[in-house]
């Protein structure tokens, strides 16, 4: 899970600007990060680009760390290929 979880902190330094010095499945993207609204959705737009996925609202509502993060990621490929 290391290497999505550097294309996370990736994406903060490309997309936000934000480098973080660690993050791990637990780091909470607002509180740890202290991600803004905007920059929430703004995280989601450029996880569903790079991953060519779309993550529900109902998905995206519940995603508070890192790790729950790459699970919808993950549950989303997963029904793609289906």
């Amino acid at each position: 899970m290391q290497p999505a979880v550097s294309s996370i902190q990736k994406l903060l330094r490309q997309k936000l600007n934000i480098y973080p010095d660690t993050l791990t499945l637990k780091t909470e993207l607002k509180r740890d990060l202290q991600l803004v609204d905007w920059e929430m959705l703004y995280l989601l737009n450029a996880v569903e680009q790079a991953w060519q996925i779309s993550i529900p609202p109902a998905d995206s509502d519940n995603i508070v760390q890192i790790g729950e993060l790459l699970a919808v990621v993950k549950k989303q490929r997963s029904s793609q290929l289906h």
